[in-house]
């Protein structure tokens, strides 16, 4: 049936993983990998959508800004994507592999942000 993934999420989300990003104070620079491994960036800072927040139409509530330099770019990850947290390791795991980061476009900062009609909030140092 035509459209019938256009609402798909990619890849199981998380919820509580804003509130776990801050309750583990993950610091700025925290290095962010990809399900299958892939070394994605350095984690910068989060950006919180002030306007309407759906889902369903891919706008979330929050987004991980991720500094790239290997593949020259930032990424602007909903932090629904963010499985886990290891401090052993000091990385953070998205719920998702390198494929599907670049099918969702996560490199384009997203409108709000581009309008600075966001919240920012600062990692630790």
């Amino acid at each position: 049936m035509f459209g019938a993934k256009l609402n798909r999420q990619p890849g199981p989300l998380n919820e509580d993983a804003l509130q776990m990003l801050r309750d583990e104070n993950v610091k700025k620079l925290t290095e962010v990998e990809t399900s299958d491994d892939y070394p994605l960036g350095a984690a910068l800072r989060i950006h919180l959508r002030q306007d309407e927040i759906n889902a369903d139409l891919k706008l979330y509530a929050a987004y991980l800004e991720v500094s790239s330099p290997n593949l020259g770019t930032h990424y602007y990850v909903p932090t629904e994507f963010v499985q886990e947290y290891s401090p052993t390791t000091a990385r953070l795991i998205l719920s998702v592999p390198l494929s599907l980061v670049e099918t969702e476009q996560w490199s384009r900062e997203p409108t709000f942000i581009a309008g600075h009609l966001e919240k920012t909030e600062e990692l630790a140092e």
